[in-house]
């Protein structure tokens, strides 16, 4: 039998990754006499699947559709149209090297970069390679190299704390009711923010979470809530979904870690902001539809370059 615990950290995996995946139904855990969840022989293996498929880069979707299904047709299709898709991918991506080539060689001739660009693209002959360029000219893409700067204004909120076995949720039951009956989401200042508090550990089968929302500096707060009052700070940023929250995290973690330019540090609160609460709190919503932004707190290096 394995904790769950040590389960995330044999596997590099985040708690809320593991929780996430119980709650799609595609891994289970029995809770012992002692308050702690475990994994059997069985669920063991299915981690050490899916965290392979995850390591072929197949959608958490198509993972979560394989094993619901238990139908080996689905992975022989879903793992077929994955294929299918890297060696476009690839394709395109080659297309894409031969294209920035020729650029290089405009930029000989014509040594201004858009007169140079513009026909290189028009002249393609490759249709894929247009359609590839145009769907992602002007969309952000989630790679970690369009990480956003952004420093958060000091603000005032209303917090509620929750401590459980599934603390986001009951922390969320009252909070909400809360936004709901103060229409706090349809100010226009309205931010709401999450975090673990405390953090799930190993030895430690009930941990915490707490929500925040921006309230004015006036607003009379009841129990069980709490007015506090936030600093702000500096924050690097990406955008995730419910269902790769856990996988974000870490990347976003990473990308830190690794920086010219920023380090993380415990000076602020890590954070996951709510962008759509409407979307968010729908009885409908799906976990691949639900949106936060990331927010973990950094500071320049010294030496780097200052805040922007």
């Amino acid at each position: 039998m394995l904790r769950i615990g040590q389960a995330a950290k044999q596997f590099d995996l985040s708690n809320r990754t593991l929780r996430y995946w119980e709650e799609m139904g595609i891994l289970h855990s029995e809770r012992a006499d002692n308050g702690y969840r475990y994994y059997d022989s069985e669920n063991e293996r299915r981690i050490q699947q899916i965290v392979l498929l995850r390591t072929l880069q197949l959608p958490i979707a198509e993972i979560e559709r394989i094993f619901l299904s238990q139908d080996v047709a689905i992975a022989v299709q879903a793992l077929s149209a994955h294929a299918s898709h890297l060696r476009q991918e690839s394709a395109d991506l080659n297309d894409l090297a031969q294209l920035v080539e020729e650029l290089r060689q405009r930029l000989t001739e014509t040594p201004d970069l858009l007169q140079a660009l513009l026909p290189a693209i028009a002249k393609s002959n490759k249709p894929r390679l247009k359609s590839f360029l145009s769907e992602r000219i002007f969309v952000m893409p989630k790679k970690l190299d369009n990480v956003r700067i952004v420093r958060l204004p000091a603000m005032t909120v209303a917090a509620y704390r929750a401590e459980s076995a599934t603390p986001e949720n009951d922390c969320a039951a009252v909070h909400d009711k809360f936004v709901r009956e103060n229409n706090l989401h349809q100010r226009s200042c309205f931010r709401q923010f999450g975090f673990n508090n405390p953090n799930p550990s190993e030895g430690n089968p009930i941990y915490g979470y707490e929500l925040w929302v921006t309230i004015p500096d006036d607003f009379d707060v009841p129990a069980p809530l709490e007015k506090k009052q936030f600093g702000g700070g500096l924050y690097a940023s990406i955008p995730t979904h419910m269902n790769e929250i856990g996988e974000r995290w870490t990347q976003l973690y990473h990308w830190a870690e690794k920086s010219d330019q920023y380090r993380p540090t415990d000076a602020h609160q890590w954070l996951e902001e709510c962008i759509d609460f409407e979307t968010f709190n729908s009885p409908d919503a799906e976990e691949c539809t639900m949106q936060l932004d990331l927010l973990l707190p950094i500071k320049p290096k010294l030496g780097g370059q200052n805040e922007h």
